[in-house]
């Protein structure tokens, strides 16, 4: 079974108002194995909204509408049902009654307005709204020899989901046998062309359970998904995840709502190991990712921001010679600083970040994105030139993924560097 979702209402279209009510049907439609195809935004217009209806319905067997069925001159949404389905309005007096009760018992007289909400589709079924005054709406539909669905809700969200939890997700249950499983898999230090690249096997092998890929701010996710049931279904995810594995190997940090700060917390953390920063160009910023992780004061001991030449000597016992020879902006200074921090703060590793976030500030050989990324320990160092694009926060949050996933790789690196010995 296919559906599609259809947001009505003309603030929706502007920039103050988010539609989420497709976000509420998606997770009970994905539930019961329902796939989504399409979701649309239209405004508070007859003709348009009866378009869009008769467009997408011969190509779903379910559609659900959300908003327009209030009581105001703009809540036209069964009007152009109507006229897009060939449908007949008429005033049902136990749902008059229904809205009526509601107000006395608030106190109120119900406005004459409200009646409008009372049309009901002769022949069609109405849902009963126990959240509010407007009702819902089933109806069936022949197309094309095939009975198609659409389900009409009102667009306040409180009121929606009372009517998907008391009404839809019991035909759900009647209608499909299966649900839709998810798991994402997050890699990093690839680019989403790069990732796509070595992809090509894997769609070859899995066009029954699709593969969506999203860039997000440093990092590609792989959406999965299986359809089934539940045990068949999370075989064929955890298959699919072991085959990435052994595409991506190390490039992959997590899964689902892992966080890249928290992956590298819990490799410390369980290795009693911990981590000291020295910053430049990022301020702070990879310091404030480590330690948004609750639990983050066992493993993260400090940091030095060391914006200036003369901090980074003073702070960081950053050599003379190597910022004369090289420069701030070099491996060498970068190295030092991550070392400068594990010896002042006795940690396990340290990692040091300089570079040039721009806008200003580069050079013909340095140029604005020009980051050096170093992390340092007892026994192993690592240290790398990055050239980053974008604005100012996005070179730091750039900055800042990289020296984590530097800091995972050398500790995922000499672990198994132990377990061979």
């Amino acid at each position: 079974m296919e559906a599609a979702i259809i947001a009505i209402g003309s603030e929706l279209l502007g920039t103050s108002r988010l539609d989420t009510n497709s976000l509420l049907l998606t997770r009970c439609l994905e539930k019961y194995g329902v796939a989504v195809v399409k979701k649309s935004v239209v405004g508070d217009h007859v003709e348009s909204i009866a378009v869009e209806l008769e467009h997408t319905l011969p190509s779903c067997d379910l559609v659900l509408m959300t908003g327009g069925v209030g009581p105001t001159e703009d809540d036209v949404t069964k009007e152009a049902v109507a006229r897009a389905l060939g449908l007949v309005l008429v005033l049902d007096q136990g749902v008059l009654d229904h809205i009526a009760a509601l107000f006395e018992r608030r106190g109120l007289r119900m406005p004459e307005v409200n009646r409008k909400q009372a049309e009901i589709f002769a022949g069609q079924r109405v849902i009963m709204n126990l959240r509010g005054t407007a009702p819902g709406f089933h109806l069936e539909v022949a197309l094309a020899a095939k009975r198609r669905h659409v389900w009409i809700f009102p667009g306040v969200p409180f009121e929606l989901e009372g009517m998907i939890e008391g009404h839809l997700e019991a035909w759900l249950k009647e209608v499909t046998e299966q649900s839709i499983y998810r798991r994402t898999v997050k890699i990093t230090g690839m680019t989403e062309s790069a990732v796509d690249e070595r992809l090509a096997p894997f769609y070859a092998l899995h066009s029954g359970d699709p593969i969506t890929i999203l860039a997000h701010r440093g990092e590609i996710h792989l959406h999965l998904r299986a359809r089934g049931i539940a045990d068949d279904a999370y075989t064929r995810l955890t298959a699919m995840e072991t085959e990435l594995r052994d595409i991506f190997a190390e490039r992959i940090f997590g899964l689902d709502e892992d966080l890249l700060e928290a992956v590298v917390g819990r490799l410390l953390a369980s290795a009693g190991e911990t981590v000291a920063t020295a910053e430049s160009c990022t301020g702070g910023l990879l310091a404030s990712r480590i330690t948004d992780v609750s639990g983050s004061s066992a493993y993260f001991l400090g940091g030095v921001v060391a914006y200036s030449r003369e901090a980074k000597r003073a702070l960081l016992d950053v050599d003379h010679d190597a910022t004369e020879a090289h420069g701030e902006v070099s491996d060498e200074v970068a190295l030092q600083m991550a070392n400068g921090a594990r010896q002042r703060f006795s940690s396990t590793y340290g990692i040091g970040i300089t570079g040039i976030a721009g806008p200003t500030g580069g050079t013909a050989t340095k140029p604005v994105g020009t980051v050096h990324i170093a992390v340092g320990a007892a026994e192993v160092s690592e240290q790398k030139r990055f050239l980053l694009a974008g604005s100012r926060e996005l070179v730091k949050h750039y900055a800042t993924q990289l020296a984590l996933d530097m800091l995972r790789r050398v500790i995922v690196r000499g672990r198994r560097g132990e377990a061979r010995g």
